[in-house]
């Protein structure tokens, strides 16, 4: 029952003014601190991996130990594909039964990002799986400062007539990254981008966003919110904390650590 693409769940939240967290693993030991979270709220969520981590693991342990810790789930949950640029690796994720998958291909000329996610939105209607598309880039340190791209509200209703995604992620200050501390969300054209987007709005680099304008985000359509850093600093800081332990021992405190961030984080946005 668990793996589900959540796309009737992404609009029920949409209408009633939630955030589905959307939440990044790197490792067993964060699904596994993910999936008791779920298992006490009782609350959906997208458990979220990259193509670089399914290339680290491999798919055939990676999925092997996320069936086997949330396919067990009575909450519904989506296996998620995180920024994939590259169309195998959706083809490859969708085959292994993920359930969504965000395309990105806000670094490419706006033409080329349509074709690319009207190509990954016909593969993924064959599995029956969402897809999440990106307009505008999401800047992180070290990419060419000629990526950082805010969205145009005047690009949104071009992007998802063509390509009719399911949700939109929007650069709208937000920022990837471990160092950025606060992101300078423009709550304005956040705004203006709702009132033309006719699909949830999803938000990346959430890390780096005050808890305090999560009320203003909901308002203004966003229906998503995806945490990383958070959990990979989780991650270092037990590590550097317990150098002397059993790594068994430093697995399951971060474990614990990873489900209490994922309760606190679910209380504040559904």
């Amino acid at each position: 029952m668990a793996r589900n693409p959540l796309k009737g769940t992404l609009a029920t939240f949409s209408q009633t003014h939630r955030i589905l967290l959307g939440v990044n693993a790197d490792n067993p030991e964060m699904i596994v601190g993910i999936s008791k979270a779920v298992r006490e709220t009782k609350i959906p969520l997208f458990v979220q991996v990259t193509p670089e981590t399914l290339a680290l693991w491999g798919y055939d342990v990676l999925t092997a130990i996320m069936k086997t810790t949330l396919d067990s789930l009575e909450t519904p949950v989506s296996w998620h594909l995180d920024h994939a640029t590259a169309l195998n690796d959706i083809k490859q994720a969708l085959d292994w039964g993920f359930t969504s998958v965000m395309y990105d291909g806000s670094t490419l000329p706006f033409e080329d990002n349509i074709r690319n996610t009207q190509r990954v939105v016909e593969m993924a209607l064959a599995k029956g799986a969402l897809v999440e598309g990106e307009i505008g880039h999401v800047h992180k340190p070290g990419e060419p400062e000629e990526w950082r791209q805010l969205t145009d509200p005047d690009d949104v209703v071009a992007f998802v007539q063509a390509t009719h995604v399911d949700a939109l992620a929007i650069a709208i200050g937000n920022h990837h990254a471990t160092h950025v501390k606060d992101s300078q969300i423009d709550l304005d054209r956040l705004a203006a981008i709702q009132e033309v987007c006719s699909v949830p709005l999803v938000l990346h680099g959430a890390s780096g966003v005050p808890v305090e304008l999560y009320d203003a985000l909901r308002n203004r359509g966003i229906v998503k919110m995806n945490f990383g850093t958070e959990l990979r600093s989780i991650w270092w800081k037990t590590v550097h904390e317990m150098q002397n332990s059993k790594p068994r021992w430093v697995q399951s405190k971060i474990s614990t650590a990873i489900d209490n961030f994922v309760k606190s984080k679910l209380s504040q946005l559904s």
